[in-house]
């Protein structure tokens, strides 16, 4: 790749993984997950906003802002996308309120738990309105079903707490019968993102981990991994659109901009399974039909850029459930639906 073709995908956020580690090295080793990857590139063209954003780490849930990135929906509305990957749900909504990156792709249970102690989160768009969740284990595990887990004490890896994965736990080991308060049947242990919690899995740091599309699918592929349960919730609204009051003040019109390209990458993403496949594994260097398999068990509606209350109410009351938080949102403050299109509103907040 020649160097002006590198800091054209550097600029326009659009490098997969190697080309990631490319970047590490050209700048003396100091771009690393949860640092900044900005400062010694070449600068956008004035006319462009760079929008620092904290993200997961890659998987289908970001599609549509890879997608939106490679086929320039963004930089059409004037924005360009620096990213930088987190661990968790807290991890990105801290990084979003220092006001380093101010706007990010970011567990819902995460934004709402942040808006509860006191910050001034706002969720500003929705874009994977539902939840699923694997829980993955080794192939020579004595684990070949969940009820296996009844009356052994246990480690569980999840991301990192008020995430989606946090959730997710607490909710699946109910439905088995299994109090995840109670050590001494399981401890929940925060492994962090897909990659590290599946080394955690793999080496035996934990008996089962969680996991996510298309990374569930790569494993069972590969023969790496194996699915121990698929646990999905139609109606929970995993990743939000996150920023702050404060940049809603400063950067309202960059915002807008924003989100009228993601609302158009979401729409693109849901009806372009092929090509949207494509860029999900180029960004996580996996192969095409992987990704098409990930997406393809994907129902079309969960893409959405909508926030509906109906899903945000099941979403908030979960964690109200696990106490995560004490009491429901007040949705009038923590969402901010004037970035959306007209069509994407929901009326009943």
């Amino acid at each position: 790749m020649a160097d002006s073709e590198f800091w054209e995908k550097f600029n326009r956020g659009t490098m997969d993984r190697r080309t990631f580690v490319r970047a590490a090295s050209l700048l003396g080793g100091a771009a690393v997950f949860g640092l900044p990857l900005l400062g010694c590139q070449p600068a956008a063209p004035k006319q462009t906003f760079e929008m620092k954003m904290a993200v997961p780490t890659a998987m289908i849930q970001l599609n549509p802002v890879y997608s939106g990135d490679a086929r320039n929906m963004f930089r059409d509305q004037g924005v360009v996308n620096a990213f930088t990957e987190f661990a968790g749900g807290a991890d990105q909504a801290r990084a979003i309120l220092t006001g380093n990156y101010p706007l990010g792709v970011t567990s819902t249970p995460a934004g709402i738990a942040a808006w509860a102690s006191g910050e001034q989160a706002r969720l500003i768009a929705g874009g994977y309105n539902a939840l699923g969740i694997g829980f993955m284990v080794r192939p020579d595990s004595p684990l070949k079903k969940p009820e296996d887990l009844k009356g052994k004490k246990f480690k569980l890896g999840f991301s990192r707490p008020n995430s989606n994965s946090h959730i997710a736990c607490v909710k699946w080991l109910k439905d088995l019968g299994i109090d995840a308060n109670n050590k001494d049947q399981v401890e929940l242990v925060a492994t962090g993102g897909i990659p590290d919690t599946w080394t955690a899995t793999k080496g035996g740091v934990v008996d089962v981990g969680w996991s996510a599309e298309p990374t569930v699918s790569q494993l069972e592929v590969s023969g790496e991994g194996r699915t121990l349960f698929m646990w999905w919730d139609a109606d929970f609204v995993a990743t939000s659109i996150m920023t702050s009051q404060g940049f809603i003040n400063s950067n309202g019109s960059d915002l807008k901009n924003w989100v009228t390209a993601y609302a158009k990458a979401v729409d693109w993403v849901k009806n372009n399974y092929g090509e949207a496949a494509k860029d999900l594994a180029q960004v996580l260097g996996i192969d095409v039909p992987v990704a098409e398999a990930a997406l393809k068990k994907t129902p079309k509606e969960v893409f959405s850029a909508a926030l509906t209350k109906k899903q945000m109410d099941h979403t908030a009351s979960l964690s109200v459930e696990f106490k995560l938080i004490t009491a429901m949102p007040d949705w009038k403050v923590l969402i901010n639906q004037s970035f959306l299109p007209d069509n994407l509103k929901d009326p009943t907040y």
